[in-house]
C-alpha cells in the first residue's frame, strides 16, 4: 500500500537530543524555585510521572502542587508560579528542532503526505505547541496527557488513524525507540521506523534502540525517500 501518512515521536526524533542531566537538573531547579528540598521535590515529580504524561494531573501547576502537598510543605502561589516557568523554560528548549526537522516535515507535505505526532509528554508540551516550530507542520498531534492514554497503547495509534482518516497500513511510525513505541506501532499495523540518535542520552527502561531489527534511518531527511521507495536502509 502507498503511504499516505507520517506518524512522527516527538522527543529525540524531531526535537534536538534531550539531554538528561539539563532535565533532571531543571526538575531540581523547580523545587529551588517553589522554596522546598530539591531533592525530596525530584523524588516526586518522578514518582508521579506516569499520572503526569496521562494527564491524570492535569495542568503543570496541579503537578507542582500536588508534589508540595505530598511533602507536606505549603507553597505560595508566587513560587508555584516560579517553578511552572521553570519547567516551562526548560521546555522551550527541549522542543528546539534538530536539523534537519523541519525541512523534512515540509518536504512529506509537500510530496502530498500527512503529518501526524505521538507524544508521551506532560502538559507544558501542548501548552507551548501552537508556537513550536512544528505546529503548522503537522496536521494531527496527539499527546498522551490530552488523550489520556501513553504508548505503546495500541488505542492511541488507532486514535491517531482515525484523526487522519487513513488505516494503519497506509501509515509510517517514525521514532528514536523509547517508551516500546516501534513494536507498539508495529503491533497496530504501521510500519514502524527507527531514527537512529547516537548523540540521545540516557535511554529509558523501554527503550528499543539497541534491540531493533526492524527499519531504520540514520537522519529524518531519508524519509521521502523512504515513502517513494518504498524501503529503508
Amino acid at each position: 500500500m502507498n503511504v499516505r501518512a507520517v506518524v512522527f515521536d516527538l522527543f529525540n526524533t524531531l526535537t534536538a537530543p534531550v539531554d538528561e542531566v539539563d532535565f533532571r537538573a531543571s526538575v531540581r531547579d523547580m523545587g529551588l524555585a517553589a522554596g522546598v528540598n530539591p531533592d525530596a521535590f525530584t523524588r516526586g515529580w518522578f514518582a508521579l510521572w506516569r499520572q503526569q504524561l496521562d494527564g491524570t494531573l492535569g495542568t503543570t501547576e496541579a503537578g507542582v502542587r500536588r508534589v508540595c502537598e505530598a511533602m507536606r510543605a505549603e507553597v505560595a502561589r508566587a513560587r508555584i508560579e516560579r517553578a511552572v516557568e521553570v519547567r516551562m523554560e526548560f521546555s522551550r528548549r527541549a522542543l528546539r528542532p534538530r536539523g534537519d526537522a523541519v525541512a523534512t516535515l515540509r518536504d512529506v507535505r509537500r510530496i502530498g503526505v500527512r503529518t501526524a505526532l505521538l507524544s508521551n509528554c506532560t502538559a507544558d508540551v501542548p501548552n507551548l505547541w501552537p508556537t513550536s516550530a512544528y505546529a503548522e507542520l503537522i496536521d494531527e498531534p496527539l499527546f498522551s496527557c490530552v488523550e489520556g492514554l501513553v504508548k505503546p497503547d495500541p488505542d492511541l495509534y488507532q486514535r491517531a488513524c482515525e484523526r487522519l482518516g487513513l488505516g494503519p497500513a497506509a501509515c509510517i511510525y517514525v521514532g528514536d525507540g523509547d517508551d516500546q513505541e516501534l513494536t507498539g506501532a508495529d503491533r497496530a499495523g504501521m510500519r514502524a521506523v527507527l531514527i537512529k540518535t547516537p548523540e540521545a542520552t540516557a535511554a529509558s527502561s523501554l527503550s528499543e534502540r539497541g534491540s531493533w531489527s526492524g527499519e531504520a534511518i540514520d537522519s529524518l531527511s531519508e524519509i521521502p525517500g523512504l515513502i517513494r521507495t518504498g524501503s529503508a536502509a
